[in-house]
């Protein structure tokens, strides 16, 4: 076996690192933001941060874990579409920028 070969077969055989499906906290993540929207854009988006942060969460970066906690922080308070976009475009701004 030659090297290439030795090093696809360790990677590909190797158990997924750090992603865990932790049902238990994207539940009360849903209930403790979600619950809290008034805007169905930012109940999806906040849905989705849940998912992401506790469900679908492997090789999830630092700056990706950021974003979704600014989208949880601020979210749940937008009435409007507007409101929501602006905030997404902030967070991702803010903790996904290449320039932080």
């Amino acid at each position: 076996m030659n090297k290439l070969t030795l090093l696809l077969f360790v990677a590909i055989s190797s158990e997924p690192s750090l992603a865990k499906e932790d049902k238990e906290s994207y539940e009360t993540c849903i209930l403790e933001h979600v619950s809290l929207a008034e805007n169905g854009t930012a109940a999806n988006l906040m849905t989705n941060a849940c998912h992401r942060l506790y469900i679908d969460n492997f090789m999830l970066s630092d700056k990706d874990q950021a974003y979704f906690h600014c989208l949880l922080a601020y979210l749940p308070q937008t009435k409007h579409l507007r409101t929501a976009m602006q905030v997404k475009s902030t967070c991702n701004n803010r903790h996904r920028s290449l320039f932080n």
